[in-house]
């Protein structure tokens, strides 16, 4: 491994969401002198995934760089130590395997076997529910990676569609033991009053702490995937992340055969079992989850494979959006497409998250139910379960001004018309999803569609169930501009669906995350559907922020914002 004493990382080598990330390397310099970085294709909250060659070796890696205000962190150096421990001692045919590590003057960065390929969150997202041979195949899978990893003392913490990658070949592998925890460790970085996992697939012991978390964890997590990948809808649904947490520990969710009467009996019994909500009622080992699930599952690689492909030809796979802005001077413009969610395979299907009436179930036959709000879950939170909810900080009001009725599109206080002469549009090179009090996702998919000049194509927020986020603590949902290197900016042009935004636009120097840093450009609330914002004097950054604040307009089926074009603003061309 790469200087020793600097070892440090956490894991996930595979596709995964972006909440904006350090993309400060020349495409032509090696990292650590070795590794050329080649592709930025994934990233989160505490790092940015690139796709990169390694010039030793010669084959191609995933290299996972910590994000540089959270590298220069003595605590979070050492859970990303610690985590890079913990994952290396993990080699196994569905295990994302972890090369090395080290460190590059103030870089921190873990090396990872590279799977190309989708997760099994886009290949959900785009069959809606997988058949029952398919999904038990991808499932025993998983659940021997996972009972590798329990005999060797880690639990991985945060078993979930996303963190599933499917190959392009077929393999199946567990992503991100970012969470995971060596049992034998004798410090704890979980012991300060913080559940990690998420919502929709945390186990009842991770919530109420009354019980030791082992593999039946695991277990719980894998489980509630299955379910939602037999089915196409989550086990649990209410109207915040907390609540659907909360809903496990006193009620089971309606069995599989009820919402899809062909499945398998035997199939239904495993996946009910596997989500028991004591731990002392599900399988003794996910070892004996496995065996159950090989009765039911096809051996086909190419069966999966096709999976991923098809996942992958209807823009699904999870990718970091890296595209050329139009030419400078290209008419901005947009129309929302709002196609309603659909399982079939040639659909392209839109997560909500106006969440159906708790411990209700949709029925049988019935479009599956937007995604669920997907939470890292602080231990405080879950208290608010008998009432009180205490969540992130805001670090600003929610007094917005109402939106306007959307009759005049160039409309809205605050903002100038986005006809106006308003300076030269700067090149984009990527843009991010911005969901930090989130799962750090947001239509990640769609995002392209801010860069094509395309009017019938657009990007919009997840759909919440009010014009607040559905309750959740919430400052705003966004997306991170990337320049390229630093701008002298003036302003941002944007189309949207309809009048009445509210938003705020930041600049600043390295990859935006709360706290915020940097500096505010300018606001507006009530926005015209085009509109620009400015601000009194030019902000020097290369990463723009525009954060999207309640209250949302509404929308069929919910409350959203959905933008088609964005543009950042130079001195005038």
């Amino acid at each position: 491994m790469t200087e020793p004493a600097d070892q440090t990382g956490t894991l996930g080598g595979g596709s995964r969401r972006v909440a904006g990330a350090t993309v400060r390397h020349a495409l032509d310099v090696a990292l650590g002198g070795r590794y050329l970085l080649a592709e930025r294709i994934a990233g989160g909250g505490m790092a940015v995934v690139w796709k990169a060659h390694d010039q030793i070796l010669d084959r191609t890696v995933a290299v996972k760089v910590l994000h540089d205000h959270l590298a220069a962190d003595d605590g979070f150096r050492e859970r990303f130590r610690r985590e890079a421990i913990s994952a290396a001692k993990l080699t196994h045919p569905h295990v994302v395997g972890l090369y090395d590590t080290g460190s590059d003057g103030d870089q921190v960065y873990l090396v990872m076997e590279f799977v190309d390929g989708s997760t099994l969150r886009d290949v959900i997202a785009e069959h809606g529910r997988l058949d029952s041979a398919r999904a038990a195949s991808i499932g025993e899978k998983v659940a021997r990676a996972l009972d590798y990893a329990h005999r060797r003392g880690l639990v991985h913490r945060d078993v979930k569609p996303a963190n599933i990658l499917i190959g392009d070949d077929g393999s199946v592998k567990v992503a991100d033991f970012g969470i995971a925890k060596a049992d034998e460790n004798e410090g704890d970085l979980t012991k300060t009053g913080t559940v990690l996992g998420t919502a929709a697939y945390v186990a009842p012991e991770q919530i109420t702490g009354d019980a030791p978390i082992d593999g039946r964890a695991d277990q719980y997590g894998l489980g509630c995937m299955l379910y939602e990948a037999l089915t196409g809808r989550q086990p649990f649904k209410a109207e915040s992340a907390v609540a659907t947490a909360a809903q496990r520990l006193d009620t089971q969710p309606l069995p599989l055969r009820r919402a899809c009467p062909d499945l398998p009996r035997g199939l239904d019994a495993i996946v009910m079992r596997a989500m028991s909500l004591a731990p002392g009622d599900r399988y003794p080992t996910t070892g004996d989850l496995a065996d159950a699930l090989a009765a039911f599952a096809n051996a086909d690689t190419a069966s999966t494979a096709a999976l991923a492909a098809s996942a992958a030809g209807n823009g699904h796979r999870d990718r970091t959006v890296s595209l050329r802005r139009p030419a400078p001077d290209s008419v901005l413009s947009g129309a929302l497409s709002d196609a309603p969610v659909s399982p079939l395979p040639t659909a392209r299907p839109q997560r909500s998250r106006a969440p159906a009436p708790a411990s209700t179930p949709s029925p049988a036959g019935s479009s599956p139910p937007p995604q669920t709000v997907r939470w890292l879950l602080p231990a405080a939170l879950l208290v608010l379960v008998a009432g009180t909810l205490i969540g992130f900080a805001l670090l600003n009001g929610n007094g917005v001004t109402p939106a306007s009725d959307g009759s005049d599109p160039g409309a809205g206080a605050g903002g100038i018309p986005a006809d106006q002469p308003a300076g030269r549009p700067y090149a984009i090179t990527a843009v991010t999803a911005f969901d930090p009090q989130g799962d750090g996702t947001e239509n990640d998919e769609q995002l392209p569609a801010l860069l094509d000049d395309d009017r019938a194509t657009t990007w919009q927020t997840e759909t919440y169930n009010s014009a607040d986020f559905g309750g959740l603590t919430k400052q705003g949902v966004g997306f991170v501009l990337d320049l390229g290197q630093p701008q002298a900016v003036t302003g941002v042009r944007m189309v949207a669906e309809s009048a009445g935004l509210n938003y705020e636009v930041r600049v600043a120097a390295e990859p935006i995350s709360l706290p915020f840093h940097g500096a505010k450009l300018s606001s507006v609330s009530g926005a015209g559907a085009r509109s620009r914002v400015t601000g009194d004097e030019p902000v020097e950054g290369r990463y723009v922020l525009v954060l999207i604040s309640a209250p949302l307009p509404q929308q069929t089926g919910g409350y959203r914002a959905a933008l088609s074009d964005v543009a950042v603003l130079g001195s005038p061309g």
